[in-house]
């Protein structure tokens, strides 16, 4: 089982074909995964955590995709505490 860190990505989404395509890579630039969706809802989930999440792991024995420790709560919306 690899883990590899995520510290790039490219998204893009045909609106012709309707298909979108996400290629992560690592600290040194080098492809880690290049995956095709067919699903808008898949494609958008990925491109969110992609966006949003710090860190982020692959895993390339099983191909999850997955965030680090993070504390419960963290607070990535912290709207309501007025910050």
């Amino acid at each position: 089982m690899a883990n590899i860190l995520v510290t790039s990505y490219y998204s893009r989404w045909d609106l012709k074909e309707h298909k979108g395509r996400i290629a992560m890579y690592d600290s040194s630039n080098q492809l880690i995964e290049n995956h095709l969706f067919s699903d808008p809802a898949e494609f958008q989930a990925v491109v969110s955590m992609l966006r949003n999440e710090k860190p982020l792991w692959y895993d390339t024995q099983v191909q999850h995709l997955r965030t680090g420790s993070e504390p419960v709560g963290e607070g990535e919306n912290r709207m309501h505490e007025g910050v």
